[in-house]
């Protein structure tokens, strides 16, 4: 398979069309990926990896690593067309990839008692890989999970504020 380096360079944003700068760096790199293996790749790649089959979790691993906005917004649509069960992996997913995108959903997910407890993990996990910053938005989401009918949501917003002010305790 010959690959158009150019082409997808252009389409991740590592090349200005215009200039002529080439940039490069891990988050042009996943979406340079995310090119190559295509829509297709990555819509099998969440089905399967939702379906709980042989070789799912290679499949949850792969989106992991791949940190895929488009297997983010994928699942995000799963999320909304399921109930039950199937919505809740999604979010799983979704907390799996800790992809940025996410962070604008977490809300939504602290509302759905079905998923908010796969939701709090969703802003852990982009605290925790460093793929958002703390700031007044996170902060909110917070306070409203500490303030949560479920314990265990309550529980992972309180080992989150632990951890983060152990963090701020090193600057």
């Amino acid at each position: 398979m010959k690959t158009d380096w150019l082409k997808i360079a252009i389409k991740a944003g590592s090349i200005d069309p215009k200039t002529n700068i080439e940039i490069g760096g891990k988050d042009v790199a996943q979406k340079a990926l995310e090119e190559a293996l295509g829509n297709d790749w990555i819509r099998e790649t969440v089905k399967h990896a939702l379906a709980f089959k042989k070789g799912s979790e290679l499949a949850m691993n792969c989106l992991r690593l791949l940190c895929s906005e488009k297997a983010t917004i994928y699942a995000y649509q799963i999320y909304q067309s399921e109930q039950g069960q199937k919505a809740i992996d999604a979010v799983w997913l979704i907390q799996h990839i800790s992809n940025s995108v996410s962070l604008k959903w977490i809300e939504e997910f602290l509302n759905d008692e079905n998923v908010s407890v796969c939701g709090i993990g969703v802003l852990d996990q982009l605290l925790y890989n460093e793929k958002i910053s703390y700031d007044e938005f996170v902060e909110n989401l917070l306070h409203k999970a500490e303030c949560h009918a479920i314990e265990n949501v309550r529980e992972q917003a309180e080992f989150m504020r632990r951890y983060l002010k152990k963090g701020s305790d090193f600057l």
